[in-house]
């Protein structure tokens, strides 16, 4: 299914370009583009189950379309993201990338989730094409064979989110006994391995390992299992609906636990779910909505403005991946292959954007540093940063 590139409501007209790190984008106005336009591919969840995800995406996409143009688009010429719905499958992200690679694209972003950005990049790895992605599973270009050349990381690893998550639960939260649950999907059970590992560096004890059905619709079983080890804090790492779900059980068994998830619960849907069992849940997030930089200001403005509502925090990780590549793009200057635009990202100077700054390298496609996340809670059904 493909989603038109104009906006459900207007933007700021005020929307001004923030990339002091970077070029080619300046804050001053820009003669009007001209030409064909680039078009890049975008594949997305937009509806499914994991649609909390791909719609502020794709939001943000549609934002960062109109706002790249205002200021001079690619070196002149417009820029044009393509957006098409994976529907949170696999098989349906490599089916559009085949697809969209036919139309000649210049480069495919996506996807939302770790099994369709792997899909994705079988496909990109493949031909030969520049691709980035929104997941935070840095094992797909860090492989055991090396570091796949054409394919980078738009949002901070789970490596960087499990030593922000752990520190703060051990000095804050004076964490002793610590249980974790996780989806049985790519992003839970690869989230979980690597939370399991920095527990063992920090010395954390970990009591209880609980894995869960992804389409689960009652984990009462796994909680029970998590008050008879005496666990004081639980870590939730998924990205789907049943956070909400084990929030809500945590909740009402009385269990009395520190709640800390990964960055895949920080959405709107896990507030309206949960309601007032929400209130307290702790989670990593990167666009610091509380205390935001200038950047990150505008980015909520003009968002705010568009859709009438704050942006989750996958909404910043396509902001950034939509303004890395028209970034790659221009640097590039008219030079298209993955080779080409591999080297292109990496020589940028470090990019300042809505969720941190990036230093790409040959050796590091993802360019973000633990200090580029920030702590956020649900006070009151808002995420608030801290």
């Amino acid at each position: 299914m493909r989603f038109s590139s104009t906006l459900i409501a207007p933007a700021a007209a005020a929307v001004v370009c923030t990339f002091a790190l970077a070029g080619p984008f300046r804050p001053a106005a820009a003669a009007p583009t001209s030409g064909a336009p680039i078009t890049v591919g975008v594949i997305l969840s937009i509806t499914g189950p994991y649609a909390p995800l791909g719609e502020p995406e794709r939001n943000a996409f549609v934002l960062a379309e109109k706002e790249i143009n205002e200021h001079g688009g690619v070196n002149g010429r417009p820029i044009k993201f393509l957006i098409e719905n994976d529907e949170g499958k696999a098989d349906t992200a490599a089916q559009l990338a085949t697809s969209l690679i036919g139309q000649n694209v210049a480069l495919l972003i996506g996807g939302s989730l770790t099994p369709t950005s792997a899909a994705i990049a079988r496909v990109t790895n493949d031909k030969k094409v520049f691709q980035i992605y929104m997941t935070p599973t840095k094992q797909l270009w860090e492989t055991r064979g090396g570091v796949l050349k054409y394919l980078f990381e738009a949002t901070p690893a789970n490596e960087l989110e499990a030593v922000k998550l752990l520190t703060y639960a051990r000095t804050k939260l004076k964490m002793k006994k610590m249980a974790l649950m996780h989806d049985d999907a790519p992003y839970g059970t690869q989230g979980s391995a690597i939370v399991k590992d920095e527990a063992a560096r920090q010395d954390v004890n970990i009591v209880a390992d609980e894995p869960f059905p992804i389409t689960a619709t009652d984990v009462t079983a796994q909680l029970g299992r998590v008050k008879a080890n005496g666990a004081d804090t639980i870590f939730i790492w998924t990205a789907s609906p049943v956070a909400a779900l084990a929030v809500r059980q945590i909740r009402q068994l009385g269990l009395k636990l520190n709640i800390v998830g990964s960055t895949g619960i920080v959405s709107n849907t896990f507030l309206t779910v949960t309601g007032k069992d929400g209130e307290g849940v702790l989670a990593d997030m990167d666009l610091n909505i509380s205390h935001p930089n200038k950047v990150q200001a505008d980015f909520l403005a003009a968002y705010e403005a568009a859709y009438k509502g704050r942006p989750a925090n996958f909404a910043s990780f396509a902001w950034d991946a939509a303004h890395l590549a028209a970034l790659t793009l221009a640097k590039a200057n008219g030079k298209s292959g993955g080779d080409s635009l591999a080297a292109a990202l990496i020589s940028l100077k470090p990019y300042g954007g809505t969720t941190g700054t990036y230093r790409y390298s040959e050796s590091d496609h993802n360019g973000l540093r633990p200090d580029d996340i920030h702590m956020a809670i649900d006070r009151n059904a808002v995420w608030e940063t801290f």
